[in-house]
Order: C-alpha cells, then structure tokens, then sequence
C-alpha cells in the first residue's frame, strides 16, 4: 500500500461538517456530536493507481471521499472481482471497523488522484458505543455490502452491474440450518434455489432400489437446486447439510428477472443446469455386441419403435452406460 499524504487544515470545519451530514449513518446525529468529529478526522491523499486498503489486512479506519474516485474489488477464483467505483460523499472501510480485529473485505484502489478524510478505529467504536442508533444505521448497509460481495463472486452473477446487484442482493432471504437438515428434497417441487454462505452440503440421489448415492459435497460460493427453478421439474437430487449452513434463498420470480435483463447471466446459469444435468438413457433402446468381419468389436444401439440402428464409439458406449440418472455428462 503507498503511503497517504496528510495535512489536517486544507478542508474548513464547516465543510468538514457537510461531507458528514452527507452520509446517511452520520446524518441524524446531533451537530454537536458530529462536529465533534470532524476535529478528529485526517485528511488523505492518494495518487492514481495508489492502494488505499488492501483485501485481509487488519482495518484500522474508515474513509469518506472528498474528491476522486475509487474502486472496490475482491480477489475471486479467477482474480480481482469489481465491486463497485465510489465518489465524493461515499463511505468505505467500516465494515472491517465494526467488529474489533476484523480484517478488510475488499481492496480499494484510486482511479484518480483522491482527497479522503479518515477516521481512526478508535474513535469510530467510541462513537458506535455512545449512540447505538449510530450501530444500527452502519450494521444495515455492512450486511447488505458482505451479500453482494458473496453474489459478486459467485460466477453466474459475475457480470451483474453494481445495481442490478444491490436489487438482487435485496431479494436474497438468509437461513440458518443446522448439521444434518434435509435442504432440498428430491422429488418435490421447488421454487427456491439457494446460494451457499457457509458450511458444507452434501448431495444425494436415489437409486433403482431405493438406496441413496453420494454425487458429490459442496461448500461455499455454490448454487443448489436451480435446475428446477429454471426448467419447473421436480428437485432431481436431495441435499443435506453435513454441518451448520448458512445460505441464501433465491426465488424463481426473481432469478428469472435477473436472468432475462443480464444475458450473460442467463448464459451462465444455463450452464450450470447443463452441467449438473443427469439425463437418463431413453426406455426401450436395446444395446449389444457386434463383431464385424475384421474381428473388432463394436455396440449398437437398436432403436425397436422405428427399427433403427446406431453404431456407438467407445467413447459414445462409455457415455451411454452413464446415462442412469445419477451422472453428469
């Protein structure tokens, strides 16, 4: 991170004071309070390019922008996420400040050269400690930011824009289950999928004989039960949590306007429906060995209904076996 350059006297109390009553937590405490702090806030400057706040180091204080923009990015699977781009009169960094020892979310980076006015740790707990109603006009916004970080990095919502993203986050519904609570049933209908936040899932199918096979145990950042919320079929798996899971349930309603505005997105989850497809092989075909007059062995697939043959390679054969409900392809 490039050291800021300070000067505490460039900007007046009174313009001090209007950048605060600005900021809507900041903006219904008493103006005794609030000029109280502008005598403690720094002022900052930083140069295009320059890191103000770096991803997982300990916070240890907040910026309000007074000239400049900044932007919010977050390290995904592929590299840095974009956020958000912030200007004069927005906040940043205290969402790290709100629980002591937290380390920040996300980077912040300068897009060109930007005059911040910050607030040390300290101050800013004694303040939340002195008026609760302060804690509570920051706590909103700070879970609100941490979902739609969760969203930003969960790849089929990546090229959401940072509206379509607010509007989206603002449709999630959290739920907390717990170690061994059935999420999704197969066979039942469904018109939530679910985002998961945190823990570990397992997913099930059942078998010809009833017995239940393991296809796979998910964690963070995946989607479950979305196949049935775009194609209207029953849930086509169960899943269950291994231990205490917090996700985030998305209506059909919703998903569906967010895919139908933002192409990409739909793209994306259609893919994920193709990929987590288990299709079935069609009822019926007869399949069996053939030995041509070279002595290679070959399968055909025999189609009774129309009396039709087809020659598989073994490659189709291989796929063919798998087409038992229980497999992706």
């Amino acid at each position: 991170m490039t050291e800021a350059r300070s000067d505490d006297q460039s900007l007046s109390q009174k313009r001090r004071l209007e950048l605060l009553a600005g900021v809507p937590a900041f903006a219904h405490l008493p103006t005794l309070v609030l000029e109280g702090l502008t005598e403690r806030l720094t002022e900052e400057c930083f140069s295009h390019n320059d890191i103000v706040v770096s991803e997982d180091d300990t916070a240890d204080r907040l910026y309000l922008i007074v000239e400049g923009r900044a932007r919010v990015s977050t390290l995904g699977s592929s590299g840095a996420v974009p956020l958000a781009t912030l200007g004069p009169g927005e906040l940043f960094g205290e969402i790290a400040l709100l629980e002591p020892g937290k380390e920040r979310q996300a980077t912040v980076t300068a897009l060109e050269s930007l005059l911040l006015l910050s607030l040390g740790a300290a101050d800013f707990r004694r303040l939340l400690e002195e008026h609760p109603e302060a804690h509570a006009a920051f706590t909103k916004p700070a879970d609100d930011s941490r979902v739609t970080k969760f969203l930003k990095q969960a790849s089929p919502f990546a090229t959401l824009d940072g509206e379509r993203l607010r509007l989206l986050a603002g449709h999630l519904k959290r739920v907390d289950v717990s170690a061994g609570k059935t999420i999704i049933r197969w066979g039942e209908s469904g018109d939530e999928c679910y985002l998961l936040r945190s823990g570990r899932v397992e997913v099930t199918v059942g078998g010809a004989q009833g017995e239940e096979r393991n296809l796979a145990k998910l964690g963070p950042g995946s989607i479950l039960g979305e196949a049935a919320l775009l194609t209207q079929e029953p849930r086509n798996a169960t899943v269950t949590a291994l231990e205490p899971c917090t996700l985030f349930a998305l209506r059909r309603a919703d998903l569906l306007e967010v895919t139908g505005e933002d192409l990409q997105t739909g793209e994306r989850m259609l893919e994920l429906v193709r990929m987590h497809d288990r299709p079935c092989r069609v009822s019926g075909m007869e399949a069996y060995h053939r030995t041509t007059l070279l002595g290679e062995e070959i399968m055909i697939l025999r189609d009774p209904r129309r009396d039709a043959h087809y020659r598989l390679s073994p490659m189709g054969w291989f796929l063919w076996q798998r087409l038992d409900g229980m497999h992706t392809v």
